[in-house]
């Protein structure tokens, strides 16, 4: 199954409370916070992450790698992507210090020098053949365990029968590309959606939005094998094998005071519900479809998500860009400034990251670790009561030694 990805843009205020905000609104880190009129409008804009914003830097990568295998003891703490391989081997991606590979004992960084796309990592993925595939905001790298060759993109975009599911296919987002991207092994299709029922009402808005409404934010491949994509703010679309459906609520992407979050995770649990983008609702999607003019509209039914959620001042209703399943079934969401959220089926518990960490991302890796990267604070994870700041075994032999002394 795909990890959800997860794409976003972090703002501060005057007040310096950070906020997730797209466009002409923001969504405070703690939705609670987003009833103060004066936290609406961000001052300055620290980190970006779009999906519709291609960032390159620098010109094309090498051809041929200078610093391949460089092993370091410190990692960026601007891990925003986690992934762990079939071979066990970790792979964090940083927001503009390129990635790092984790064998266990040491750590490799890898940047644009060694032939990495680019700097700032925004998905990594395994393919079929172990190729680990790490996208960039400059473009898409396979790693084969010896060096990066940077996949071309088929550059005509497909209509609808020129899509296929095929279980060893990997679908990605490509800032800078408008529809998601599929991989079959050896090149990158560019794929085109169809319309959204929710294009026309925001095709007159597009003009004063800083972003594109119709950018792919997130990808997910569900238990059934169909494939979901999360749009900036015209909605949910399903692939089922046969059509492209649709599904728009206002509230899964305009937030409370007015920002546009976008459909940034979405996750389907063990008991075949879907969570998306926040925890006021669980949805039961139907695999029927209903025609409603020249749109092809999913068919689903609405359940209570998180108990107190229902209000937006309510405790427990929060946004979040990223959520995980454990082996007990119980679901963890990544929450910005308000840390990561466990959800058991009755009992809601919050775990504070140390340093008052931006939660941005969570991982379950192969043996069932919670792994969280944040904005700015390194990689923490969780030891059973509580998350921990994660430090390579060279990093921790250093500090042992420096504070000896």
């Amino acid at each position: 199954m795909l990890d959800a990805v997860d794409t976003y843009t972090a703002l501060t205020t005057p007040q310096g409370g950070r906020r997730y905000g797209i466009g002409a609104g923001t969504l405070s880190a703690s939705p609670r916070d987003n009833h103060h009129a004066a936290m609406k409008t961000p001052a300055i804009a620290l980190f970006v992450l779009s999906a519709c914003t291609q960032a390159p830097s620098g010109g094309p990568p090498p051809k041929t790698a200078t610093t391949l295998n460089r092993a370091v003891a410190e990692i960026d703490p601007r891990i925003w992507k986690i992934h762990q391989a079939r071979n066990g081997d970790y792979w964090f991606g940083s927001n503009g210090n390129g990635v790092y590979r984790f064998d266990g004992v040491d750590v490799t960084h890898y940047t644009r020098a060694d032939g990495l796309s680019g700097d700032e990592v925004r998905g990594l993925h395994e393919d079929a053949k172990g190729n680990v595939l790490i996208a960039t905001n400059s473009g898409v790298s396979k790693f084969d365990g010896h060096g990066f060759a940077t996949l071309e993109l088929v550059a005509e975009p497909t209509l609808l029968k020129d899509w296929v599911l095929d279980p060893d296919d990997l679908w990605l987002v490509k800032p800078g590309v408008r529809g998601p991207v599929r991989y079959d092994g050896e090149k990158l299709y560019h794929m085109q959606l169809t319309d959204s029922p929710a294009d026309a009402a925001h095709h007159e808005q597009q003009a004063s939005f800083r972003f594109d409404t119709k950018a792919v934010y997130s990808t997910y491949k569900d238990q059934r094998g169909h494939l979901w994509f999360g749009t900036a703010n015209v909605g949910l679309c399903r692939y089922d094998g046969q059509t492209l459906g649709w599904m728009f609520e206002d509230q899964l992407t305009t937030t409370p005071s007015g920002g546009a979050f976008g459909i940034r995770s979405i996750f389907e649990d063990r008991a075949g519900d879907f969570w998306i983008c926040n925890t006021r609702n669980r949805f039961e999607m139907s695999r029927d479809v209903s025609q409603v003019g020249e749109h092809t509209l999913i068919q689903y039914a609405k359940q209570q998500g998180l108990p107190q959620a229902a209000a937006d001042t309510d405790e427990n209703f929060l946004f979040y860009p990223a959520m995980i399943e454990d082996d007990a079934g119980a679901l963890w969401m990544a929450c910005g400034s308000d840390g990561v959220t466990k959800y058991s089926g009755e009992h809601v518990t919050r775990y504070a990251i140390a340093d008052g960490a931006y939660a941005c991302h969570i991982y379950r890796d192969l043996k069932g670790k919670l792994w969280v990267g944040t904005l700015e604070h390194g990689i923490h994870v969780f030891d059973g009561t509580k998350f921990e700041r994660f430090q390579p075994p060279k990093a921790q032999a250093v500090k042992s030694t420096t504070a000896a002394k």
